[in-house]
């Protein structure tokens, strides 16, 4: 797996194995213009939106990404 960015997730946390506060992640895919995989809590890939990473369920408000780095410049052209 290889990792293209590295990003912030600031916002409320959410489930045991998903995305907490102020946590760093490995993003390691652009899926179309509107969802990322991220390696989450659960130590696996899974989507999230670009704009606003939530739960499905709606159980929670979710939050932002903030880049960290963007080793290949993709991840930078959808957040700015």
């Amino acid at each position: 797996m290889t990792v293209i960015a590295l990003v912030r997730y600031v916002g409320e946390s959410f489930g045991v194995d998903s995305l907490t506060n102020g946590k760093i992640y490995s993003v390691v895919g652009v899926d179309g213009t509107d969802m990322i995989r991220v390696v989450d809590d659960s130590e696996e890939d899974y989507l999230y939106e670009i704009i606003n990473p939530a739960p499905l369920d709606g159980s929670s408000e979710g939050g932002k990404w903030e880049i960290i780095k963007d080793y290949t410049g993709e991840l930078s052209t959808y957040l700015k």
